[in-house]
């Protein structure tokens, strides 16, 4: 019997161990799933987040572009106006003073996309011999009005600057000859305003690398007579000053160094379809690429004419503006959710494991959570031991005490994720700009600590400082913007500014704070007695 007893209060103890073993094993996986469960909400949350500020910021983008593209227009228009300007000044404009007036101008280097500007000018069929030689008299034997043929109407380039290249091909062009042309031109001649032509291929093409174009007509009329109607506009019009373009050309740098973000395609009217596609930012992209996520459709006035402009996202504008939040909060939620089930796995499996345990989330209390860096208390710690170190050694240590300038505005205009985002970058070029022996900490806030063990002398002290503060003073592009702050730096050394931790760190918060009277984005060392 006590043999029986014993055996079955054994196989109790046994079964009770295999009870807790059961019940260590049910608990940690329910914690692990709640924890999971948990993080998959505030991920989604967040993923959510980050695409509805991928979508403003594409919207942004979009929108800054068709603006540019409508600034671009009405620039040119401007450049047309001053050109009828100079014919509304004189009654005669000669061919050395029309060349004189749009070198002025700058074209190549201030307006780019425009081929020229020219004057197109109507010459009645009666007269039309009379005004070829004319023009062969100033020195082009082979001048004609073209194409060949009798019209009622006629019209000839005269003007065209700069003339040289492929704008010698539009000389004594007809442009009233071309439907597309002529009816733009009859718009800007009947309403007095500037008007574009649909879709069109310039006469400058010589069948190499042609690109579609448009151009844009005013009209110059006769001085001093009447034009308040339509009636007297169409007889006191003398002809048109005009601007062609290929729009290759026109849309170089719209969108600058972010180019390569967008696809952007332009077509002549409301309808998106190959025939009436002017641009294509990239053509020459694979046609099995998958479909962007963001696509917008809008709509520019080009004069009376609709330009409809379809705007895709491409990988790379995905890969510059997505946030790294959603992944943070996903890596950091898994990690957390794997330590609390293998704390509680460790506490109820061994209490000193959970001992254990407990003393390496304390080190975990010794780091900030945002940058990584050593917080305060473990930066007064390595004070400490760089103290001792000195006083045995007779050497000297150094004390950064580093505040970011204008950083509120950060975080007041764009939200805390931005100032998050921009104090990782300050983490990163803080440490950049110093030794393996040295120590670079967060306070809190924008308040950062550089701890320099074994300094030389104070130049050297400054130097660091110098190389500190010019890192951080370069602009930090995160997530589309560009941001520029600086750094009011407090420097002090031991022992000259303090001969213990507290009065060391008094004396470099009490330069920096000078440093900020001083107009910030400067070093100040700590005042010493003369």
């Amino acid at each position: 019997m006590p043999s029986q007893y014993g055996m079955r209060q054994k196989a109790q103890r046994r079964l009770r161990i295999l009870h807790l073993f059961k019940a260590r094993e049910m608990v940690t996986l329910a914690v692990l799933a709640v924890s999971l469960l948990v993080t998959y909400r505030i991920w989604e949350g967040a993923e959510r987040s980050a695409q509805q500020n991928l979508s403003t910021a594409f919207d942004f983008r979009v929108r800054e572009s068709n603006i540019r593209i409508e600034q671009r227009l009405a620039i040119y228009e401007q450049i047309l106006r001053a050109t009828v300007g100079l014919f509304a000044s004189a009654d005669t404009v000669t061919r050395s003073e029309f060349r004189a007036f749009v070198s002025s101008l700058s074209l190549p280097e201030m307006f780019p996309g425009i081929e020229g500007v020219g004057l197109s000018l109507i010459v009645l069929p009666e007269q039309r011999d009379a005004h070829v030689a004319a023009v062969r008299a100033e020195g082009f034997p082979e001048y004609d009005i073209r194409p060949p043929g009798k019209r009622d109407f006629l019209t000839s380039i005269v003007y065209l600057e700069p003339f040289f290249g492929r704008n010698l091909r539009a000389f004594g062009y007809d442009m009233f000859s071309e439907p597309n042309r002529r009816a733009a031109m009859e718009e800007a001649r009947d309403g007095g305003t500037a008007a574009i032509s649909s879709k069109v291929v310039l006469i400058q093409e010589s069948g190499s690398e042609v690109q579609d174009g448009f151009l844009m007509y005013l009209p110059v009329y006769r001085n001093n007579e009447p034009r308040s109607s339509v009636e007297q506009r169409r007889t006191s019009i003398m002809g048109w000053v005009y601007a062609p373009f290929r729009m290759d050309d026109f849309m170089r740098g719209v969108n600058g160094s972010l180019a390569d973000d967008l696809d952007v395609e332009i077509y002549d009217g409301e309808l998106v379809t190959p025939a009436a596609r002017m641009y294509d930012s990239h053509e020459d992209r694979d046609a099995t690429s998958p479909e962007s996520r963001h696509k917008r459709v809008g709509y520019i006035q080009a004069g009376s004419r609709t330009w409809t402009v379809v705007t895709s996202a491409l990988p790379e504008f995905d890969i510059r503006m997505q946030s790294d939040r959603p992944k943070l909060i996903l890596q950091s939620g898994i990690s957390i959710s794997l330590l609390v089930a293998l704390l509680i796995w460790l506490f109820l499996d061994d209490r000193a494991r959970a001992l254990q345990a407990a003393d390496q989330a304390m080190q975990l209390a010794l780091y900030d959570a945002l940058t990584g860096l050593p917080n305060r208390k473990l930066l007064e710690e390595r004070l400490g031991v760089e103290l001792a170190k000195a006083r045995r050694d007779r050497s000297q240590v150094a004390l950064l005490f580093i505040d970011l300038d204008k950083f509120k505005p950060v975080n007041d205009n764009f939200g805390h994720a931005y100032g998050d985002l921009l104090l990782k970058e300050v983490a990163k070029r803080l440490q950049s700009c110093m030794r393996e022996s040295d120590t670079a900490s967060r306070l809190g806030g924008d308040e950062f600590v550089a701890l320099l063990s074994g300094v030389e002398d104070d130049e050297a002290m400054l130097r660091v400082a110098d190389k500190i503060l010019r890192a951080l003073t370069e602009p930090y592009d995160i997530a589309g913007h560009t941001f520029h702050i600086s750094a009011s730096i407090g420097a002090a050394v031991y022992p000259h500014d303090g001969s213990d931790a507290k009065s060391l760190i008094r004396s470099a918060d009490m330069a920096m704070y000078a440093a900020k009277n001083a107009g910030r984005a400067n070093v100040k060392r700590a005042e010493r007695p003369a």
